[in-house]
């Protein structure tokens, strides 16, 4: 039997409006931002998920209170991922500085922060302990929905990180049993070797 899981992403983001790169900090929407999330709220409505699961951070809190009428559980493991030393970093910046295509690569990542890989390892690692086999919706953020859609779809490893995802992009995908533990082990079992052991883990 399989299941449905959504994955919404958060409205606009002052750091989206700002071009500026957010990772793990936690800057609310913007107004049109609410206005997106407030769209939302139609289409949703048909939906019946079993659980309903939301990032922690506020941009994607918000969403959620904004977007979905019924019970919305925090979860710290589905956050963007860590950028490290570029998080608060205008995006033009980071590109003159030619360090933007660490953003897209597979392994590593950027420098203080998570790769794809290492942020695949902690949502599948979550996913794969909390799977009911029951629909399930995800406000979180285009990092974790690029990653899991791609590793979903089979997507090569070096073209995960060029998919984009819109602000309120609502994303659906069927999932077989066990298939987070499977993924999860797959990535897992991945070369470590490569690892910088000087680079701090977030």
């Amino acid at each position: 039997m399989t299941h449905t899981v959504w994955f919404v992403r958060h409205g606009e983001s002052t750091a989206n409006a700002g071009r500026w790169l957010a990772g793990h900090r936690d800057p609310p929407l913007t107004a049109t931002g609410r206005d997106q999330a407030m769209a939302l709220r139609e289409p949703l409505r048909e939906l019946r998920p079993a659980v309903v699961w939301s990032s922690d951070l506020q941009r994607a809190m918000q969403t959620a209170a904004l977007a979905w009428d019924g019970p919305v559980t925090p979860v710290a493991a589905l956050r963007e991922r860590s950028l490290g030393d570029l998080e608060g970093q205008a995006l033009a910046a980071v590109t003159a500085a030619g360090q933007r295509a660490s953003l897209r690569t597979w392994f590593p990542g950027p420098p203080g922060g998570e790769s794809l890989r290492e942020l695949a390892n902690r949502l599948l690692g979550w996913l794969a302990a909390h799977d009911r086999g029951t629909d399930a919706m995800l406000f979180c953020h285009a990092g974790p929905i690029r990653t899991l859609v791609g590793l979903l779809d089979g997507t090569p490893r070096d073209r995960i990180g060029l998919r984009k995802v819109g602000n309120t992009e609502v994303v659906a995908r069927q999932i077989g049993p066990q298939t987070w533990a499977q993924l999860h082990a797959s990535v897992a079992a991945e070369r470590t070797e490569d690892r910088d052991p000087g680079r701090r883990t977030p």
